[in-house]
């Protein structure tokens, strides 16, 4: 398949991969009422978590394009390709 036919799957890949640990730290710790009341509403939460990640998943989007440019002809099917985008975020979030 054409490289620009199977970015989109790349796309996706990092996009779980920016997702997941943002909707982990956005959850709250603990279930208490009280706590909950002084806590700020998720949508803050989820931004204050999103920030520094979007960032990154940005330049994974090219480093997930270098990685299809660079495997060619291995990467046959979008789900080589998701896992490729995938890889490559958080392979990236690793070394920040």
């Amino acid at each position: 398949m054409e490289v620009w036919t199977m970015y989109p799957w790349v796309i996706l890949g990092v996009a779980i991969s920016v997702v997941l640990p943002i909707v982990r730290h956005a959850l709250p710790a603990t279930p208490s009422g009280a706590l909950e009341a002084a806590a700020p509403p998720v949508w803050v939460r989820i931004w204050r978590e999103a920030r520094p990640d979007l960032a990154l998943g940005l330049f994974s989007c090219i480093v997930g394009l270098l990685v299809l440019a660079a495997m060619g002809e291995q990467i046959l099917d979008w789900r080589a390709a998701l896992l490729a985008g995938y890889a490559s975020d958080s392979t990236l979030q690793k070394l920040k």
